[in-house]
C-alpha cells in the first residue's frame, strides 16, 4: 500500500483558521524545580489565544495561561468562563480563568501546542461574544500598558541624550573661558 510521507504540502490548516479567541491546548511553562535532578514537565492546559501575528512571514501567537484553580496566585487580567454556556462554547470541561498577565508568545510550528481528541488541531472551541469582550478589554489594557512603557523609555532616552549634550556643552564652555588673570588669583587681602 502507497503511503506518502507528507499528506499535504503546506501548513497545517489550523495554522491559518486560528484566530483571537480561540481557545487551544498548549503546554504551558511551569515553574522551575527545586532540586537540579528533578525533572518538570509543563502540564497540557487550555490556554486564550489572545494575538495572532505574522512577522517575515512566521505566525506566532500570544497565549494566556488557563487554570481552574480557585486561587489567588496568577491572578490579573481574568478572563472568567464560569457559566455552562460559555463553559459549553469554548470547549471546556469545568469553570477556567484565562490569567491575561501570565501570556507567552510561541511561534505556531512550536512542540507545546498539543492536538485536541480525534483531531489534527490543538484548537478546542472559541469564546462566547461576552467572554470576547472580557478579552478585548484585556488585550486593549496589555496593549495601553505596552504603549506606556514604551513612550516612558523614548522619554527617559531622550532625557538622557538631553543631558549628555548639556554636559558636553558645560565642558566647552569652561575651555572657552579666558585662563584666570593674575589680578583675581588669590584673596583680595593679599
Amino acid at each position: 500500500m502507497f503511503h506518502p510521507k507528507q499528506a499535504f504540502e503546506g501548513p497545517p490548516i489550523w495554522h491559518e483558521e486560528l484566530q483571537r479567541g480561540d481557545v487551544v491546548l498548549f503546554r504551558f511553562p511551569v515553574a522551575e524545580a527545586d532540586e537540579p535532578s528533578d525533572t518538570v514537565t509543563p502540564k497540557v492546559r487550555p490556554c486564550l489565544v489572545l494575538e495572532v501575528h505574522e512577522r517575515m512571514g512566521r505566525r506566532s501567537a500570544t497565549l494566556a495561561y488557563g487554570t481552574s484553580a480557585k486561587t489567588r496566585a496568577n491572578s490579573g487580567y481574568n478572563v472568567m468562563v464560569a457559566t455552562e454556556d460559555g463553559i459549553d462554547c469554548a470547549g471546556l470541561d469545568r469553570p477556567t480563568r484565562f490569567v491575561g498577565v501570565r501570556r507567552i508568545t510561541v511561534a505556531l510550528e512550536h512542540s507545546g501546542f498539543e492536538f485536541a481528541d480525534r483531531t489534527a488541531s490543538p484548537i478546542i472551541r472559541r469564546l462566547d461574544a461576552a467572554l470576547t469582550g472580557r478579552m478585548n478589554a484585556v488585550r486593549a489594557r496589555v496593549h495601553t500598558e505596552a504603549d506606556i512603557a514604551r513612550e516612558r523609555r523614548r522619554e527617559r532616552r531622550e532625557e538622557q541624550r538631553r543631558w549628555q549634550q548639556q554636559s558636553r556643552g558645560f565642558l566647552e564652555r569652561n575651555r572657552r573661558l579666558p585662563a584666570a588673570s593674575p589680578l583675581t588669583k588669590g584673596h583680595t587681602n593679599d
